[in-house]
C-alpha cells in the first residue's frame, strides 16, 4: 500500500479517537498502522493522539526487527529485558533530519497485532479493567460478538505485556482473522485488526455495548481549566469539584486506590511531593496546577477519568481492584514514564 495513504489512515485515526478525553487522557494511549510487510508508523511518546498530522506526532519503525526480537527472547536468561526490549525498539526507529522521537513503550505489542491497532484507557473499559467483576461481565456483555476477545491480568506495561500478549495470541487459530478485543486488568483496552474500517467500528462498540450493560447516559464531563497566573491554572470541571468536596475525599485518597499506570504518572507523583504541581483544598473544593497549559490539561484530564471510574464502580455496586505495592512502585520507577513526563514539559503551548 502506498506509504501515503497509511500515514493518512494513521492521522484520521489518532484524530477521531484522541479528540474524545474518556477513551484517551494526556499522553496516554497509542494507535499504530503498518505501513506494508516491514515498517509500521506509532505514536510518539509523549505526544496526545490529537497532536498526531502526517508531519509529526509518529515515528515509523521496523516492526519486523522488533517482532523477531520478541519471537527469538530467551527467558531464561538472568537479564534486563526491559531495557533490552527498548533498546530494540530504538534501534528499530528510521531517523528522520531534525527530529529525535521514540516509539510508544508498547511498540511491542503494536508490532505483534494486526495491521491497525488502537489503545486506548477508556473509562468505560477501565470501569471493568479496575473491578473485580469485570472479567466476568465482559463475558455476558460481548458474548454476542463476533470478535476474538482476550482478558489479560494486570502485568507490567512494556515488555512484560507484550510476551503476555504474544503468548494469548498463541492460543487462537491461525485461521481465526476476527478482530482481536484485548482488556488488560487495571490499564485499558486493545482492539486489533487489518481492516480500518473494522478496527474504528469495534472500538466504537465495545464502548457503547459497555455504557448500554451499565445504563450509563448522557455526555462525558469536559475539561475546563482557567488561568490564572504565568504557568499556573485552576480546574474548573465541576465533576472533578464536587469529588474534591465530597466527605469521601482526604488528601491520600490517589495512594490508597492506585487504579492504573496513568493515575501514577500524572497525578500522584505530581501531587505527592516535594514540589507538587497539584495544590488540593478540600474545604474549598479547589485544585491548582503549577504547571504550563499542556501539563495541566493531561493531569486535570486524568483525575477527570480517574474519579469518573471510581465514581462509576462504587455506584454499580462493583468491587474496585487495585494495584499492588510492587506494581505501583515498578511505575514510580519507570524511565519511559519519566521520559514521557520530561517531553510533556517541552510541549507548553
Amino acid at each position: 500500500m502506498e506509504k501515503g495513504k497509511s500515514l493518512h489512515e494513521l492521522v484520521w485515526l489518532c484524530q477521531k479517537i484522541g479528540r474524545k478525553i474518556d477513551y484517551v487522557q494526556g499522553g496516554g494511549g497509542n494507535i499504530s498502522v503498518k505501513l506494508d510487510s516491514r515498517y509500521m508508523a506509532i505514536k510518539a511518546s509523549g505526544f496526545r493522539l490529537d497532536q498526531v498530522a502526517e508531519d509529526d506526532g509518529y515515528v515509523i519503525v521496523d516492526y519486523e526487527k522488533i517482532k523477531s526480537f520478541y519471537e527469538s527472547v530467551n527467558l531464561s536468561l538472568v537479564k534486563d529485558y526491559e531495557k533490552e526490549s527498548l533498546e530494540v525498539a530504538q534501534k528499530s526507529v528510521l531517523s528522520f533530519p531534525g527530529k529525535v522521537l521514540r516509539p510508544s513503550v508498547e511498540v511491542g505489542f503494536h508490532s505483534i497485532l494486526d495491521r491497525y491497532v488502537i489503545h486506548s484507557h477508556s473509562v468505560y473499559a477501565n470501569i471493568l479493567a479496575c473491578s473485580y467483576e469485570g472479567k466476568q461481565l465482559c463475558y455476558q456483555i460481548f458474548k454476542d460478538e463476533n470478535f476474538n476477545f482476550i482478558w489479560i491480568p494486570y502485568i507490567n506495561p512494556g515488555f512484560s505485556l507484550t510476551v503476555k500478549i504474544a503468548d494469548e495470541l498463541m492460543n487462537l487459530s491461525a485461521e481465526d482473522k476476527k478482530t482481536k478485543v484485548i482488556f488488560m486488568e487495571n490499564h485499558g483496552l486493545i482492539v486489533s485488526s487489518d481492516n480500518l474500517k473494522e478496527v474504528y467500528e469495534v472500538h466504537e462498540r465495545v464502548n457503547l455495548l459497555i455504557k448500554r450493560w451499565f445504563k450509563i447516559r448522557g455526555r462525558y464531563p469536559s475539561a475546563v481549566l482557567k488561568q490564572i497566573g504565568n504557568n499556573k491554572y485552576q480546574s474548573r470541571t465541576r465533576f472533578i469539584l464536587d469529588f474534591i468536596k465530597s466527605e469521601s475525599f482526604e488528601i491520600d485518597f490517589f495512594e490508597k486506590y492506585p487504579l492504573y499506570p496513568d493515575q501514577l504518572v500524572y497525578i500522584n507523583s505530581n501531587l505527592y511531593t516535594e514540589n507538587p504541581k497539584i495544590e488540593l483544598n478540600p474545604q474549598k473544593g479547589c485544585v491548582v496546577y503549577n504547571a504550563n497549559y499542556s501539563e495541566a490539561l493531561a493531569i486535570e484530564e486524568t483525575l477527570l477519568a480517574y474519579l469518573y471510574v471510581i465514581t462509576k464502580i462504587s455506584k454499580l455496586g462493583l468491587t474496585m481492584k487495585t494495584m499492588s505495592e510492587d506494581e505501583t512502585e515498578y511505575i514510580k520507577n519507570w524511565e519511559s514514564e519519566k521520559y514521557r513526563k520530561e517531553l510533556l514539559k517541552k510541549m507548553a503551548k
